[in-house]
This record gives structure tokens, C-alpha cells and sequence, in this order.
């Protein structure tokens, strides 16, 4: 796999870590020098309130680099995985959550990770829904 920072046009090869299929979600290692990484923070869900705001970045429908605001809607969501088992704890989020965004960061306002995005519940099977 090839990887693409964010500070460059430059591609870096990735090779897989891991892997959880049912939750859409993989760990890459990038071999890129030192330099051109920076880590993000680690926060925690648990620490989460209801109105507090967040930021999801991602590539909906291929545009990279695409950042969205909203506020957490809700705490300890259940949703159903690809695979048909259910997904426990889930942040729900108003911030656009679109095709492409899944697999990446849900930020706190202070830029530390909170969550991954996954997926969008929607009736109507169009991009309008909750994240």
C-alpha cells in the first residue's frame, strides 16, 4: 500500500498491521522518515459530553482532506458491524460522516483523538442520516 501525507504530495509505502474487517478499521505502518510524522494526542470517550464539539476528518466520496464540525450528539450508541455483530459504544456525532470518511480520526476540540469514524445510519440510504 502507498500512503500520502498530509505536508506533501510524496507517497510512502505502508505495510498492514492489523486489521478488524467487521469494523471497517486498519493499523498501517508507513515507512516514512521521522521527520514527515507527527503522532496525534490520544484522548478518552469516556471523558465525552453530550453538546461537546468535534472534528472528523476524512476523504468523503475522494476528496482529501476534508475536515467537518459538529457536536457530540449522543454517547454509548449501538450500531451493527459489515459482518452483522453489533458495534457497543459508539459516539454519535452531527458532524458530516459521508462515504470516505470511515476509518478516520473524530477529534476533540483540542486536536486529541476521541474516536474512529465508521459509518452513517441512514433510513433513506442517502448521505443525510446520523454519524
Amino acid at each position: 500500500a502507498k500512503v500520502t501525507l498530509n505536508r506533501g504530495a510524496q507517497a510512502f509505502e505502508a505495510t498492514l498491521v492489523g486489521a478488524e474487517p467487521e469494523k471497517d478499521l486498519a493499523v498501517l505502518k508507513v515507512d516514512a522518515p521521522q521527520s514527515k510524522l507527527r503522532p496525534v494526542e490520544v484522548g478518552s470517550s469516556a471523558d465525552l459530553l453530550v453538546g461537546q464539539s468535534v472534528v472528523a476528518i476524512g476523504n468523503p466520496f475522494g476528496l482529501d482532506n476534508t475536515l467537518t464540525t459538529g457536536v457530540v450528539s449522543a454517547l454509548g450508541r449501538e450500531v451493527m458491524g459489515v459482518g452483522g455483530r453489533p458495534i457497543t459504544g459508539m459516539v454519535q456525532t452531527d458532524a458530516a460522516i459521508n462515504p470516505g470518511n470511515s476509518g478516520g480520526p473524530l477529534l476533540d476540540s483540542s486536536g486529541r483523538l476521541i474516536g474512529v469514524n465508521t459509518a452513517i445510519f441512514s433510513p433513506s440510504g442517502a448521505s443525510v442520516g446520523i454519524g
